[in-house]
C-alpha cells in the first residue's frame, strides 16, 4: 500500500485532487496482478474525509447534465454511493448496494426473509452476515451490466471491507473501477493506529490518501475551524435524511459548539477528573447551556433533551483514547479557552473570562450550572453551593458530611431553590442518607437523572413516591435495602425511561431488598424503554417488568443466583438474551403478552436450575393493553403469581384441564419461537400441541410494497365451509343424528383427550397470517414444529386455520411418534396430516384420529406403508371431499399385532366424496384377508365413491353396529365369522340388494334395516357434489 499526500484547503479542492488521482493513466498497462484501484481516504487528522466524499459523489450524479460530464470525464459509467457511517451490520450494507443496483424484488425479498429467520434464532442486527445467494446474483448483475464503477463508501464499521467479495465488485487485474472509501465522518474521528490496525489485517486498499494544507493558503486555525463546520454541516444533514428535520439541532453553529465543548473535556482531563462523558455528555450540552430553546410558557423541554441524544448517536467520539492523543491541530484550537488551575483546589474552567475572587461560589453564584465536588467534607443539610442558583448538574464524587450541622435557619428557601432546579445528580461513594433523604428528594421535582454508585446501607424505600420527573436512574454496585412496599417503590416514576440497577447487594438483615418491580406494575403508565442489570448477585429473589409495554432493551448478565422468578410480561422486548447469565435458582419465567418476542438466548445448562425451569409461561399472541385490561389489579407486597402475572384462562377442550392450569403454558404467533426452548426442554415433558389462527385474521392482499388493502374476511376455502355449515340436511335422512351448529353428521362423540403426566406442557401456534399476495391468490403457509416439540407431543389438536397446508418437524416431516390424541378440524388448505421420511419406520401410539372439514387433503398419511397404527381405536372423518384414502395397511414390516389396525374399535366416514379405499395396502403382494379383531362400529354416510373399505376380505368378529347411506360403489361388508351372532346393517334397500358375498352365508349374519322413507328413486351422489 504506497500512501499519497493531497494538498488542499478546502472540500472541493480535495475532491478535484482526489478525482485526479482516480483517473486511470493512459500509459499504464495492466497485468492480472495489478493493483490500483481501492483508496482510502483520511482527511486532515480525520476532519473533512466524509465531506470530501460526499462531494466527489455529487460532481459525478448523472441527475445533471455538468454531472454526465464529469462520469465521462473521469470514464466512469456508474458511482454507487453507499453511506453506512452509522453501521448495521455486513447484511445491512450488501442491502444498499443491493438497491443501488436495483436488484430484482425476489433478489430484495432475501434480505427480509433472512432477516426475520435470524430474529428468530436471536442474532443480534449488529452480526448478521451477508447473503451468498445475493452474492451470486450481484456478481450475475455486474458481470451482465459490464460496467466501470466507481464505489463511493463510508465506512462505519471498525474493520475494512473486501466489497470485491461482499458486493462481487471487480477491483484487481485488468478491471479498472475503483473504490474511494473512509473510516472518519461526521466527527467520527478513528485514531490513525486504529485505521492502520484494520487495514494491515484486511489488506485489500491499495493507495492511502493523506489531506495535508497547501502552503501559502488560509490559515491553519481558519482552516480548522472550517473543517469542524464541515463535520457539523454533515450531521445537520445527516439527521435531516433521518427524521426529516434536524429539530433543535438544525444549525452546524450548534453542533460546532457541543463538539469543542466535549473536545475540550478531553483536552482537561486527567487522572484527577473524571467527566464520565459516556454517561454525562448529554447533561453536559443540556445543563451548561451548550443547547439551549426558548421554551414558551407551559412548554416541556423533552425535545431539548432527545435532541442531545440523538446528536451524541450521531457523533460518538473515543473519548477514553483522545484525552490522551488528541490531534494537536484541534487541541490548540479548544485549550484557546481561558481556565485556572491549582495543586490544592483542582481544576476550574474561568466563564466568561472573568477574574474569579472572593468565595468558591459566590462570584459564580448566577453563572454556574454544572459542579463537581470530589473529595469535599461538607454538611450536607446546608452545603456551600445554595447560592448557586442557576445549578443544574451536581456530582458528588466522595464526599463526605460533617459530623456538626450547620445551623439551616433561613436557608430553607435557598435549599428548596437549589434542588428544586436540579437536573442532574450524581452520587458515587458518598453517604446518601441526607442527600438522598426523602426530605430532600421531595425537593427534586425537576431531576431528570439519578446516578447512585457505591453507595453504602442505602434505604432505597426513599424513593417511593418521589421523583415525578425522573428518565433515567442508576443505581450500581451499592449496598441497597428497601423499608417500603417494593411493589410502589417507583409508583410515581412514570416518565423513567432508562433504569440501571447492576452490581448491588444486601448490607445488614434488616429491610432487605427481595424484589425488583418496575413502574408498570402498580401503574397502567410507563415509559421504560431499556432496563440494566449486570451482576445481580444476592440482592433479588424476583424481578418483575410487567406492564412496561414501552421496554424494548434489557441487558441482563453476570451472576444472579439469588433470582427466583423474572416477568417481563407485557413488554415490547424482541429477543430475551439470558445467555451471558448464571440463574441457578430460576424456577419461574413469565413471558405473557410479548407480542414482539422472537427468540429467548440461554445459558449454558450449567449456569441454570438442574432441574430445569418449574413455571414458564409465553404468550405472543395478544397485545398487552388487551392483556393488561384482562388481568386482575396486582395485590402489593406479594409474589409474581398474584400480581395479576397469570395466564388467561381457557375453557377445557374435550374434558382436559384448563389449558392455565399447565405449568408450561406457551402460545406463539408464530412456531419458530419454538425453537429456542429446546435447551431447556426436557424429554420427559409431555405436550398438548394446539394449532389454529386468530379468531380474525387480517389478511394483507395486493397493494404496495409497504401497504396493503387490509379485510378481515375469510378465503374461498373458508366460505365453502361456512356454506357446508349452514347447509340444511337433506330431509330423506331425518332419522340420522345431526349435530345442528355444524351441520355435520356423527353416531359417536370425540373422545376427551387422555390425561398428562404431571410434567406436562400446553402449546398454542397461532397460524398467523401474514402473507402478501397478488389479487386472487390464496394465503398459503407451513407450519414447522421443531422435532423435539413433535416428539413429545401426546395430543395435536388442530382447527380454524385457513392457510395451513402442512404440519412438519425441523428434522423429520410431519411425524408424530407419540401422539395419542389428533383432532384435525376446519383447515380447508391442509394436504395432509402424517408424510412419509424413508428413512424412518416406526409405529404410531395413535388412539384417537378425528378429522372434519378438510376441503383440499388428498391423504391423511403418505406413509407408503413406512407407518403403523397399531393402537388406533377410533378413526372419524367428514366433510373432506378430495381425500382418495387414509391410512395404507402395512405388512411385513412390522412384526406382531403392529402389522394392522388391531386395536380399531370405531370406524366413521361422512361425505368424503372422491374417497375410494380407507386401507389400502401399499405392497403388491397383499394378504388374502385382513382381520379387525376388536372392530365394532361402522358408519359410512355419502361416500358415493367408496369401492372398498380394506382392498382383501375383511374379517370383524366384534361387529357390532353398522350403518351406511349412499355408498352407492361399495359392495362388500366384513366377514363377522361363523357364529350364530347377527349384526343390524341400517342401509338402503337397493344397495343392500347388490351386495357381493364370498359365501351366502356371510348375509346370514346381518340383518338388515331399511329406512323408512325408502323409495326406488334415491339419492345416488353426494350433495358436495
Amino acid at each position: 500500500m504506497r500512501t499519497q499526500l493531497i494538498e488542499a484547503n478546502t472540500i472541493d479542492e480535495a475532491a478535484e485532487r482526489i478525482l485526479e488521482a482516480l483517473k486511470e493513466k493512459t500509459n499504464t498497462t495492466r497485468t492480472v496482478g495489478s493493483r490500483d484501484n481501492v483508496f482510502y481516504f483520511d482527511g486532515w487528522d480525520g476532519l473533512g474525509a466524509s465531506a470530501v466524499l460526499r462531494a466527489i459523489a455529487q460532481r459525478l450524479t448523472t441527475a445533471s447534465a455538468d454531472g454526465k460530464r464529469a462520469l465521462a470525464g473521469q470514464e466512469f459509467d456508474q458511482v454507487i454511493h453507499i453511506d453506512c457511517s452509522m453501521w448495521e451490520s455486513r447484511r445491512a450494507l450488501q442491502r444498499a448496494v443491493a438497491e443501488k443496483l436495483k436488484l430484482p424484488n425476489e433478489v430484495m425479498e432475501l434480505f427480509d426473509k433472512l432477516d426475520e429467520e435470524d430474529d428468530f434464532r436471536g442474532v443480534a442486527p449488529g452480526s448478521r452476515a451477508e447473503v451468498q445467494q445475493v452474492v451470486r446474483e450481484m456478481h450475475q448483475h455486474i458481470k451482465k451490466l459490464d460496467n466501470r464503477f466507481l464505489v463511493v463508501f463510508h465506512n462505519g464499521s471498525s474493520e475494512e471491507i473486501d466489497l470485491a467479495s461482499l458486493c462481487c465488485f471487480p477491483l484487481s487485474g485488468y478491471s479498472t473501477s475503483k473504490v474511494l472509501w473512509t473510516f472518519q465522518g461526521r466527527f467520527r474521528l478513528k485514531p490513525w493506529t486504529k485505521v492502520d490496525m484494520a487495514m494491515k489485517t484486511a489488506g485489500t486498499t491499495d493507495v492511502f490518501l493523506l489531506a495535508t494544507p497547501r502552503y501559502g493558503g488560509i490559515d491553519p486555525p481558519k482552516l480548522w475551524s472550517y473543517l469542524v463546520r464541515q463535520e457539523a454541516a454533515e450531521v445537520v444533514a445527516a439527521r435531516k435524511v433521518k427524521t426529516g428535520s434536524a429539530g433543535i439541532i438544525d444549525q452546524p453553529e450548534q453542533v460546532v459548539e457541543c463538539f469543542l465543548y466535549m473536545w475540550e473535556l478531553c483536552c482537561i482531563r486527567s487522572q484527577w477528573i473524571d467527566y464520565d462523558l459516556d454517561t454525562h455528555i448529554t447533561n453536559y450540552w443540556v445543563c451548561d447551556g451548550v443547547i439551549h430553546q426558548q421554551l414558551q410558557q407551559g412548554q416541556r423541554d423533552d425535545g431539548l433533551w432527545r435532541a442531545a441524544d440523538a446528536l451524541q448517536f450521531e457523533m460518538p467520539l473515543d473519548a477514553d483514547y483522545h484525552q490522551y492523543l488528541l490531534s494537536p491541530h484541534i487541541a490548540t484550537f479548544v485549550k484557546s479557552k481561558p481556565f485556572w488551575s491549582s495543586p490544592t483546589c483542582g481544576f476550574t474552567r474561568i466563564s466568561d473570562r472573568a477574574i474569579p475572587n472572593g468565595g468558591m461560589f459566590q462570584h459564580y453564584a448566577d453563572k454556574l450550572t454544572v459542579l463537581k465536588l470530589s473529595g469535599c467534607t461538607f454538611d450536607f443539610q446546608a452545603p456551600p453551593f445554595l447560592c448557586c442558583q442557576s445549578l443544574r448538574f451536581l456530582w458528588l464524587d466522595h464526599c463526605q458530611g460533617t459530623k456538626t450541622s450547620t445551623d439551616r435557619a433561613g436557608k430553607e428557601d435557598d435549599i428548596r431553590r437549589c434542588f428544586q432546579s436540579l437536573w442532574v445528580l450524581d452520587v458515587r461513594y458518598t453517604d446518601c442518607d441526607q442527600i438522598l433523604s426523602a426530605q430532600m428528594l421531595a425537593l427534586m421535582t425537576h431531576l431528570r437523572e439519578l446516578n447512585v454508585i457505591g453507595a453504602e446501607g442505602w434505604d432505597m424505600g426513599q424513593l417511593q413516591g418521589q421523583l415525578p420527573n425522573i428518565r433515567k436512574l442508576r443505581v450500581k454496585e451499592s449496598g441497597v435495602k428497601c423499608s417500603c412496599s417494593e411493589n410502589d417503590l417507583f409508583s410515581e416514576m412514570n416518565k423513567m425511561e432508562h433504569l440501571d440497577f447492576s452490581g448491588n447487594y444486601h448490607t445488614g438483615d434488616s429491610s432487605p431488598m427481595m424484589s425488583l418491580f418496575g413502574p408498570g406494575v402498580s401503574s397502567n403508565v410507563s415509559c421504560l424503554e431499556t432496563v440494566v442489570i449486570v451482576d445481580g448477585r444476592y440482592v433479588v429473589q424476583q424481578i418483575s417488568f410487567r406492564g412496561c409495554t414501552k421496554l424494548n432493551n434489557l441487558l441482563l448478565g453476570g451472576g444472579m443466583p439469588g433470582l427466583h422468578t423474572l416477568d417481563i410480561s407485557g413488554t415490547a422486548v424482541k429477543t430475551l438474551d439470558l445467555s451471558t447469565t448464571s440463574i441457578p435458582n430460576l424456577y419461574e419465567l413469565y413471558l405473557l403478552d410479548c407480542e414482539k418476542l422472537c427468540a429467548i438466548l440461554w445459558p449454558p445448562k450449567e449456569e441454570m436450575k438442574e432441574e430445569g425451569l418449574g413455571k414458564l409461561c409465553i404468550d405472543t399472541t395478544q397485545s398487552a393493553p388487551t392483556a393488561q385490561s384482562r388481568e386482575e389489579n396486582p395485590k402489593r407486597g406479594t409474589s409474581t403469581a398474584t400480581t395479576g402475572t397469570s395466564v388467561a384462562p381457557a375453557a377445557a377442550p374435550h374434558g382436559s384441564r384448563p389449558s392455565s392450569e399447565f405449568d408450561w403454558h406457551i402460545s406463539v404467533r408464530d412456531a419458530r419461537l419454538l425453537g429456542s426452548l429446546e435447551p431447556v426442554y426436557s424429554d420427559s415433558r409431555k405436550a398438548y400441541v394446539e394449532i389454529s389462527s386468530p379468531p380474525h385474521p387480517t389478511v394483507v392482499v395486493g397493494g404496495s410494497k409497504d401497504k396493503g388493502i387490509f379485510k378481515s374476511a375469510g378465503s374461498r376455502e373458508q366460505q365453502l365451509v361456512v356454506n357446508q355449515q349452514r347447509q340444511p340436511v337433506p330431509a330423506v335422512y331425518t332419522d340420522i343424528s345431526v349435530d345442528d351448529t355444524l351441520g355435520i353428521m356423527w353416531m359417536w362423540p370425540c373422545p376427551d383427550v387422555p390425561d398428562l403426566p404431571e410434567k406436562r406442557c400446553y402449546m398454542h401456534i397461532q397460524d398467523q397470517i401474514k402473507t402478501k399476495l397478488p389479487p386472487g391468490g390464496e394465503e398459503t403457509s407451513t407450519i414447522t414444529v421443531p422435532w423435539f416439540v413433535t416428539k413429545s407431543a401426546k395430543i395435536l389438536h388442530v382447527h380454524d386455520s385457513p392457510s395451513i397446508t402442512s404440519i412438519t418437524s425441523d428434522e423429520y416431516g410431519s411425524v408424530w411418534p407419540d401422539l395419542e390424541w389428533c383432532r384435525i378440524e376446519r383447515c380447508p388448505n391442509l394436504d395432509f396430516v402424517f408424510d412419509n421420511v424413508e428413512v424412518l419406520e416406526f409405529a404410531y401410539e395413535l388412539r384417537i384420529f378425528w378429522a372434519s372439514q378438510l376441503l383440499k387433503s388428498r391423504y391423511i398419511s403418505t406413509s407408503n406403508g413406512a407407518r403403523a397404527f397399531p393402537n388406533l381405536a377410533l378413526l372419524h372423518l367428514d366433510f373432506c371431499p378430495r381425500l382418495i384414502h387414509v391410512l395404507p395397511l402395512t405388512m411385513g414390516r412390522f412384526g406382531g399385532d403392529e402389522d394392522s389396525l388391531r386395536l380399531l374399535e370405531t370406524l366413521e366416514i361422512a361425505w368424503c366424496g372422491d374417497l375410494r379405499e380407507i386401507f389400502p395396502f401399499e405392497e403388491e403382494d397383499k394378504p388374502n384377508s385382513q382381520d379387525f379383531p376388536k372392530l365394532k362400529n361402522i358408519h359410512l354416510h355419502e361416500l358415493p365413491s367408496l369401492q372398498h373399505i380394506c382392498g382383501v376380505r375383511m374379517s370383524a368378529p366384534n361387529l357390532e353396529t353398522v350403518k351406511i347411506r349412499g355408498c352407492w360403489s361399495l359392495r362388500r361388508l366384513p366377514d363377522i365369522g361363523r357364529s350364530n351372532k347377527v349384526v343390524e346393517c341400517d342401509c338402503e334397500k337397493e344397495w343392500w340388494d347388490r351386495l357381493d358375498w364370498d359365501d351366502r352365508s356371510q348375509a346370514d349374519n346381518y340383518r338388515p334395516i331399511h329406512p323408512r322413507y325408502y323409495k326406488k328413486t334415491m339419492l345416488r351422489s353426494s350433495v358436495l357434489r
